[in-house]
């Protein structure tokens, strides 16, 4: 088969596009992408993107039925904590598994082999989650600003995270990002270099797309497999994207 599973996430290293596809590149420059917080013109939601002490970074929301924090590491780590409607929903990756807890139950998938029982298990804690479905129902009424904003993909990548997760159909296949012309790229690249912060982010998310589209392909007869290609699609565009927040010096304030 013509993929590999690289799901480090480290910042050092398909199908059809359809209508709503949140993670397609800022279509007014990159300038979105650098913003590092956002009051969302539709839902009033607040969203953040703060630096952490340890080198991390957290990306926030806070509405008023739900609160999200989601804190990524360097090595592509993160830890997640989704809280409303006296509901709480914890989410940890932590190397190659990821570990979902609510209510006292907690169950493990791992995210770059088939693992199908472990799916099965996230899926039971995370069913009837109140927390979960807050938080989703919001981000579907997010404006395009706030979703092209840099804490707002980090939360689209959680929102697309969830649907793999609950067993959504299309969970990234509407994610597929546009393919923006080599003209529209040399604008935001600096004089005589053709690369830019931004191109180089463009450049990575099209990739891993183009390993997704592959992936899904070459394993459509096998069960279990497809949330493979899913998962590490997710964990390299997430890596992407962090490797823009820190390229773009964006000034971020210490939470």
């Amino acid at each position: 088969m013509g993929w590999v599973l690289t799901a480090s996430g480290s910042p050092a290293g398909p199908p059809e596009v359809v209508e709503r596809a949140a993670l397609r590149l800022p279509q007014q420059g990159p300038h979105r992408l650098e913003r590092p917080a956002v009051i969302d013109s539709e839902t009033g939601a607040d969203l953040r993107l703060t630096a952490r002490s340890a080198g991390g970074v957290q990306a926030s929301l806070a509405a008023k039925e739900v609160e999200v924090r989601k804190v990524i590491q360097p090595n592509g780590d993160f830890h997640v904590r989704i809280a409303g409607r006296q509901d709480l929903v914890v989410l940890v990756k932590s190397g190659e598994a990821l570990r979902v807890s609510r209510g006292g139950h907690t169950a493990v998938v791992q995210l770059t082999r088939p693992d199908e029982d472990g799916l099965d298990l996230v899926q039971q804690v995370l069913a009837g989650s109140r927390a979960v479905r807050a938080f989703r129902g919001l981000h579907r009424r997010l404006g395009a600003e706030s979703l092209e904003s840099a804490p707002g993909v980090s939360l689209e990548l959680l929102d697309a995270l969830l649907g793999i997760l609950m067993g959504e159909p299309g969970a990234v296949d509407r994610r597929a990002p546009a393919r923006l012309g080599a003209a529209w790229r040399a604008a935001f690249a600096p004089a005589g270099t053709g690369r830019s912060c931004f191109s180089d982010y463009e450049a990575e998310v099209l990739a891993a797309w183009d390993d997704f589209a592959q992936c899904v392909d070459d394993v459509k007869w096998y069960p279990g497999v497809q949330e493979v290609c899913a998962f590490v699609w997710l964990l390299k565009v997430e890596s992407a994207w962090f490797r823009f927040i820190g390229c773009s010096s964006i000034p971020l304030k210490l939470t």
